[in-house]
């Protein structure tokens, strides 16, 4: 997904908001998912160097491949397959579908969903099945529930020529006065943080960037009037996360992909 981040680069906290974020050391290794989510929320982190090379592309749906090819530059092309790879091998864990034969459809700002799962195919009684994906960088993190529709992002936090001017055009005057040297390097770790929980709230809403960032509400965990639950995350060294949810879990559950 473009982003004005990316238009930047080649130019170049209420009740419902979990403010203690789960950091690196929470992330066990995990070889396969376990159950279903349940009542909780599943987050995993996925390297994307683990899968380079591994010769899974056949996995891949044709449009997936075409995505894929459409990538100018040849990392960016290995990290998409990998991220696509990883999560059809985790949703596969999850489903007992073997990942070639997941059916994903997209919404009209390009969130994907399986249409198997949720009953688009005519299965009428399929249990409720909720994820969303996001890489940056090496890393990617994949967030799995049954709570309602669910979005998660991940940041690369890095150099900004001009933050005071993105702090500026894309947060809300709140989220602004939470520091006022939103134009000095100590500030970039906390503009990732909004970023990434803006993100999650808009991919869990479906809508992508189709809204204007300084509407969305992170520190009440709000967008255009409907409250959304919301988690820091901390996914490794120079990155930051958020994971939101339509429904609070009971626990949220995290794993790095094996």
């Amino acid at each position: 997904m473009r982003t004005p981040l990316d238009a930047h680069r080649r130019s170049s906290v209420h009740a419902r908001l979990v403010r203690r974020p789960l950091n690196g050391g929470d992330w066990p290794a995990g070889a396969r998912p376990p159950a279903l989510p349940g009542s909780d929320l599943h987050v995993w982190r996925i390297d994307l160097s683990a899968c380079e090379g591994s010769g899974d592309d056949a996995l891949l749906s044709p449009d997936e491949r075409a995505r894929a090819e459409r990538l100018v530059n040849a990392k960016a092309r290995a990290r998409f397959r990998c991220a696509r790879i990883a999560l059809r091998r985790l949703l596969s864990g999850y489903l007992r579908v073997p990942p070639g034969e997941l059916a994903l459809e997209y919404g009209e700002h390009g969130k994907p969903r399986l249409v198997s799962a949720q009953g688009s195919d005519g299965a009428g009684d399929a249990p409720p099945f909720f994820f969303n994906l996001s890489h940056s960088g090496g890393l990617a993190l994949c967030a799995v529930g049954q709570l309602g529709e669910t979005g998660v992002d991940i940041e690369r936090i890095r150099p900004l020529s001009y933050p005071g001017g993105l702090a500026r055009d894309h947060l809300s005057p709140e989220e602004r006065r939470l520091r006022s040297d939103w134009e000095t390097p100590a500030a970039r770790p906390e503009f990732f943080r909004i970023w990434a929980r803006k993100e999650s709230i808009l991919k869990a809403a479906g809508l992508g960037l189709s809204r204007p960032l300084n509407r969305v509400d992170t520190i009440r965990g709000e967008l255009d009037g409907r409250s959304w639950w919301l988690m820091d995350l901390l996914p490794g060294d120079g990155f930051t996360g958020a994971v939101a949810c339509a429904r609070k879990p009971e626990t949220v559950r995290l794993w790095s992909w094996r």
